[in-house]
């Protein structure tokens, strides 16, 4: 049996107002700074065998705040990357919300691509790559990867057998732990542990 918890990302100073994507160099909320204090304060305990991080800044910052009371390194892997939204990438909600491709991603993620950018197919595909390798390099081990809302979301429409049109079922907020629990290629649980702050 392989544990894999994967967290997202502490809220960052944007959230909530432009689609961030894989725009780098984005500052914490406070609120996502406390976060990132509790994610380490929970996770401490756990026994990790490696921290992996997708490649974005707010996610290796949050990595690296739980690595430190592991004393483990934080390895990067793409396979953890945001989704890539193209020319969506860094526009606000409010302009967002005036374009029918957008409209139409949030009816239906399996039909529609970002201009520019990359299906949810193809995401999930990366993503159950990278968990269904985990048996092999870390087997009977906790891994915690540190990703993002939709990521995390691909992963577990797949465990719990959803449809991709299914999204919005799954809701994956900043600061959460997501832990799937596997063995070789097969998803045997799962469970939500939301890490909250006022």
């Amino acid at each position: 049996m392989t544990n894999v918890l994967l967290v997202r990302h502490a809220e960052h100073a944007l959230q909530g107002r432009v689609l961030v994507g894989r725009s780098d160099g984005v500052a914490f909320s406070s609120r996502g700074r406390e976060q990132m204090r509790l994610l380490a304060q929970v996770l401490a305990e756990e026994p990790v065998a490696a921290i992996h991080s997708s490649p974005r800044l707010r996610a290796r910052d949050t990595a690296t705040a739980i690595a430190e009371s592991h004393r483990l390194p934080v390895e990067i892997h793409a396979a953890l990357d945001e989704i890539d939204y193209g020319n969506w990438t860094g526009m606000s909600f409010e302009q967002l919300a005036g374009l029918p491709g957008w409209r139409a991603w949030n009816e239906a993620r399996a039909a529609v691509t970002p201009p520019n950018g990359e299906s949810m197919q193809a995401l999930q595909v990366r993503m159950l790559a990278y968990l269904h390798a985990l048996p092999k390099s870390h087997a009977r081990k906790t891994v915690v990867a540190i990703s993002h809302a939709e990521p995390i979301r691909a992963a577990v429409l797949h465990a719990t057998g959803l449809a991709l049109n299914d999204f919005a079922r799954i809701d994956v907020l900043p600061g959460s732990i997501t832990r799937l629990a596997f063995f070789e290629r097969a998803f045997v649980g799962f469970d939500f542990l939301k890490v909250l702050t006022g």
